[in-house]
């Protein structure tokens, strides 16, 4: 590639190297299909159009179910039930929002033809070729029709890619609106904090096009607030907003994302579903799983030679995860108050719980173990020994399970993250935000919401080290001697940074009597992070074959 000034970048393409991680294969986009519009927003309904254009509407309703939204929704990353044909996507309610900024259709979809039927959150944007230019060219990355309309021709698109619908959502959301739906209503509700986060001039700050890497969508306003569009629809109170509403508003936590607001949607029988939410802007320098690979990656090619290692040679990096313990310790402090909110209110663990947390992790270990003896011939060699090893010891680990010491002395039981890995913290000068309270999206919210032992947090983050050793390793080895001079400092590193978060944790977790004693973190902790890596184990079998050597390894270190 040839650039001005006699500069060039010269690419070699291979197939002996791995794929990047950043890497998404995708298909080139069809061109969307063309829909005939004789009314604007009501050529869809049938209730709404004279009589004799009611054919005209069922026809364009039809085609818009059944032909254009299946196209879009199916290959979006949001869309859950990826490999299945969509039959249609059907409106199930909606409102048109008129505002001096615009008018779009606030709406939600249920999909038929996958094996488990799903609601969506879709919000629609109509844009013109001769008179919204500029609206026209960003919903073109989000385009799910061309439009036309008499003479008229234009695009509709997803609503997020449009500047002044996420402006909008954010003012509305400032100014309570309330608007009803067919069969339902729609609520914009501001937190407290809301004043203090968006300020004075949210309809003109600057909006970033949306995100595509997550099963949410995501843009930003300005540099103050942070909207996050939840797009499979589940009832119940979303986990994020219920736990972001807590930390800013009652314990005020410094170390999370504020809430601004949320956006609901309540349907006819009183079932309220959190639809987007709006947050504090934070700045921040990326995120603690990129930070670790990149430090890993220049530790490793220092030492690529056998350069000897320094005493202290993770000095600075170990400080920075004694912070993170202390900040994932403060956390579960304030998530161990006792506010008067029963959904919050810490309860003290039981001996059944802890046989029901048993009982789960032995369940696990059974069906991953199941699941590797039937997957073992996808198994690369690199890990096919450690497989077959764990096979064998089938009896042992389910032992293990069986043997594991439980806490003595009272431990807490209270919300906590659920989903918290390395990826999941923020680094904000020296310092972290804990971000995406939502818990793992594939479970049921009732679930996510239950309470459970906050050290679940801690194994997760425990184990995120051990992926961030290994993946940041397979990324560095290049021959046998790489692997046998390199593996072992990956080990060491490990070895350190989790003695280092473990240890700050403690001191703090403990003083806020999350748990009694040293003997009862640890046993936890062993509880926990074997539930993980069986997790991992379970997931990398049926996503990521290539990286199963990662949870293997880290099961045999927990059932040597």
């Amino acid at each position: 590639l040839t650039l001005p000034a006699h500069s060039f970048y010269w690419f070699r393409l291979g197939t002996d190297v791995p794929v990047p991680s950043w890497y998404e294969q995708r298909t080139a986009p069809e061109e969307p299909p063309i829909l005939i519009l004789f009314d604007g927003w009501t050529s869809f309904f049938r209730d709404r159009v004279v009589p004799w254009r009611i054919a005209m509407a069922e026809k364009t309703r039809a085609q818009f179910e059944e032909e254009v939204l299946p196209r879009y929704v199916q290959p979006q990353r949001w869309y859950a039930a990826k490999g299945e044909a969509l039959k249609a996507v059907r409106l199930i309610d909606h409102v048109l929002w008129e505002t001096r900024m615009g008018t779009w259709m606030i709406s939600m979809f249920s999909t038929e033809g996958a094996p488990e039927p799903a609601c969506y959150f879709l919000p629609l944007a109509l844009a013109w070729e001769d008179t919204e230019e500029d609206r026209l060219r960003a919903l073109t990355p989000v385009r799910i029709a061309r439009v036309r309309q008499q003479a008229s021709v234009g695009a509709m698109g997803d609503a997020f890619g449009d500047e002044m619908f996420c402006r909008a959502v954010a003012v509305g959301i400032g100014r309570g609106v309330e608007l009803a739906t067919a069969h339902g209503k729609v609520r914009f509700v501001p937190t407290r904090a809301y004043a203090q986060l968006a300020g004075d001039d949210v309809g003109a700050l600057p909006v970033t096009p949306p995100q595509g890497q997550s099963s949410n969508t995501i843009v930003t306003l300005g540099e103050k607030l942070f909207l996050k569009a939840y797009r499979r629809i589940r009832r119940g109170v979303n986990p994020e907003v219920e736990i972001g509403r807590y930390l800013t508003e009652v314990a005020e936590f410094p170390n999370c994302v504020p809430l601004a607001g949320v956006l609901e949607h309540v349907d006819e029988t009183g079932a309220l579903s959190s639809l987007a939410i709006l947050q504090g802007y934070v700045r921040n320098q990326g995120d603690a799983w990129t930070y670790t690979l990149e430090y890993l990656a220049r530790f490793f090619d220092t030492h690529r030679a056998g350069t000897e290692v320094a005493a202290d040679a993770h000095g600075a990096y170990l400080s920075l995860v004694q912070t993170l313990g202390m900040r994932t310790a403060e956390l579960h402090a304030a998530f161990a108050r006792r506010t008067g909110d029963p959904a919050f209110d810490p309860e003290p663990a039981s001996e059944a719980d802890y046989a029901e947390w048993k009982r789960r992790v032995r369940e696990d270990a059974a069906s991953a173990l199941d699941l590797l003896a039937r997957r073992a011939d996808q198994i690369l060699p690199t890990a096919a020994a450690e497989a077959r090893d764990l096979l064998e010891r089938r009896d042992q680990v389910l032992g293990r399970i069986d043997a594991l010491r439980m806490p003595a002395a009272t431990v807490l039981k209270t919300r906590h993250h659920g989903d918290y890995h390395l990826g999941q913290v923020l680094i904000s000068r020296n310092d972290f935000i804990i971000i995406d309270f939502e818990g793992e999206p594939a479970r049921p919210i009732e679930e996510r919401r239950r309470k459970h032992s906050p050290i679940r947090d801690v194994a997760g983050i425990v184990r995120s080290f051990s992926y961030a050793a290994g993946s940041a390793l397979s990324r560095a080895v290049e021959s046998p001697d790489d692997e046998a001079r390199l593996g072992p400092l990956a080990a060491d590193w490990e070895t350190q940074t989790r003695n280092a978060f473990l240890t700050a944790y403690d001191e703090t977790a403990r003083a806020a009597h999350v748990y009694a004693s040293d003997a009862d973190f640890r046993a936890l902790v062993e509880l926990f992070e074997l539930e993980k890596a069986l997790y991992e184990l379970k997931y990398e079998l049926n996503n990521r074959p290539d990286w199963v050597r990662w949870p293997l390894a880290g099961i045999r270190r927990l059932v040597p």
